[in-house]
């Protein structure tokens, strides 16, 4: 549940107002004016980011439209700091990651136009733009505020939600690492030599991450308007997002070519267990402890997730699911799982959650092949060592399953037996309870019951339904 927040109007019809005095007529400075002296909310409330950039697009504005002589200095410095801290105040926010990203790759996301970022960056670092330049970027700037910030608030129902943009890949990324490290672990004199490319490519892993935080934002209609935007304010709907992103990033890392070898030879498991095998783990083990450094429940989302994609590829057989014939893949993920755990054993609770999920998603449907159900077993023992609590639950799917696929088939002469007895039940006379109860009084009279029936008591009498007497 989201908690309330004070904003800077009494209600969106206020806000509405203050939209058409500002977009209904460019060339109406009288209007903007009243825009600008209606917004003076500041002295009750902080303001949103993008109605602050809008209070000091509309002053410079109207400074400029007074046409001071030998103001025309003053109006660039002024255009160039109020897009500067619009484009910083978009940005910013959204830097979620723990390296720096590229402000042109926020924008694009954000689908704020590029030539702004440059703009915003020749007016920073370089020499300041022509006035004709400001003034187009200042138009723009408001163009977009209207689209991206009064419409969806004033107008939430008719306007569709805004689609996120496209995540970039991150297999080609990934494969250039796993590339590199096989240059590194065949010849240990290129260490040094390719550190920089490791680091470089970690690091883009990481703001990988960070992309999908950002497209989890967008995606829930949440592009940092809100005035208090601190460190210290983060919710349970921002580890939510974190997770979402951790949780894209588990489904790349699952696919072929990934941590799963593309040649069917290479799935090979240790011989210790049902572990990866020692090239995979000394491939891969940088990059997730990279990431379990920078984010602490890694782990969890990692385990949780291919646990999820091995019942999917077990259980549920689906068109879409192309990796259900193979049971290489299968044991390559599960081995995985298992190396996760024992990797990072110190955290509490990791095995026990990750048994508890697989037991919970395991108690409706098994896998149907004998291969898929040994994998399951063989999977919850190694993860049930030194877990007491959770073997009675393990022995009972094993016993519910095997008594449940011990079942023999049906044979002709069960059918004669059962058409036999519903032929002795059909031609049984009828007891009705005077019957019965005569009989109980009469010690010498017998009444032959069908096969399969014996009454209960001697001293049967008639009583209501529910009362026994």
């Amino acid at each position: 549940m989201r908690l309330p927040r004070r904003v800077p109007w009494s209600s969106l019809s206020e806000l509405d107002d203050i939209c058409s005095c500002i977009y209904a007529d460019q060339d109406d400075i009288a209007a903007k004016k009243q825009a600008i002296n209606r917004a003076t909310w500041k002295a009750i409330t902080p303001l949103p980011h993008a109605l602050d950039s809008i209070l000091s697009l509309l002053v410079i504005l109207v400074q400029d439209s007074e046409q001071i002589p030998g103001y025309n200095l003053a109006l660039r410095q002024s255009y160039a700091i109020a897009i500067i801290r619009l484009v910083n105040g978009l940005v910013d926010p959204l830097q979620l990651g723990a390296y720096a990203r590229s402000i042109a790759s926020i924008a694009q996301q954000l689908n704020l136009p590029p030539w702004l970022v440059e703009l915003r960056h020749a007016a920073t670092h370089e020499e300041l733009p022509s006035l004709d330049v400001l003034r187009e970027a200042a138009r723009q700037s408001m163009a977009w505020l209207l689209d991206n910030y009064f419409m969806p608030l004033l107008n939430p129902l008719p306007v569709a939600p805004q689609e996120a943009p496209k995540m970039r890949p991150l297999l080609p990324v990934l494969k250039t690492y796993k590339q590199t490290m096989r240059l590194i672990t065949r010849d240990a004199s290129l260490k040094n030599q390719y550190k920089p490319k490791i680091l470089s490519l970690l690091k883009d892993s990481e703001r990988w991450i960070s992309e999908c935080r950002v497209t989890a934002n967008i995606s829930m209609g949440e592009l940092g308007w809100t005035a208090a935007q601190r460190s210290d304010s983060l919710t349970s709907d921002s580890d939510g997002k974190e997770t979402w992103a951790l949780e894209q990033f588990c489904d790349v890392l699952a696919e072929r070519g990934a941590l799963i070898p593309l040649a069917k030879k290479k799935r090979v498991t240790s011989k210790e267990g049902l572990l990866p095998s020692q090239a995979s783990i000394i491939l891969w083990e940088p990059l997730l402890q990279h990431i379990h450094n920078i984010h602490l429940d890694f782990p969890f989302t990692l385990c949780h997730r291919f646990s999820r994609i091995l019942i999917q590829h077990l259980c549920l057989k689906t068109e879409s699911n192309t990796h259900t014939s193979d049971p290489s893949y299968d044991e390559y993920l599960a081995s995985w799982i298992i190396w996760v755990t024992q990797t990072w054993e110190q955290i509490p609770d990791l095995r026990k959650e990750v048994l508890v999920y697989l037991i919970q998603q395991l108690g409706t449907e098994m896998p149907s092949s004998s291969a898929g159900r040994a994998l399951v077993f063989r999977l919850l023992d190694t993860l049930a060592v030194d877990v007491d609590d959770l073997q009675p639950a393990i022995n009972f799917l094993r016993t519910a399953h095997s008594s449940a696929g011990s079942s023999t088939k049906w044979h002709s002469e069960d059918l004669n037996v059962m058409l036999q007895r519903m032929d002795s039940i059909q031609v049984a006379p009828e007891l009705s309870p005077e019957s019965m109860s005569q009989e109980t009084n009469n010690c010498e009279g017998t009444v032959v019951l069908p096969t399969g029936w014996s009454k209960t008591s001697r001293t049967w009498a008639p009583c209501p339904i529910g009362v026994h007497a």
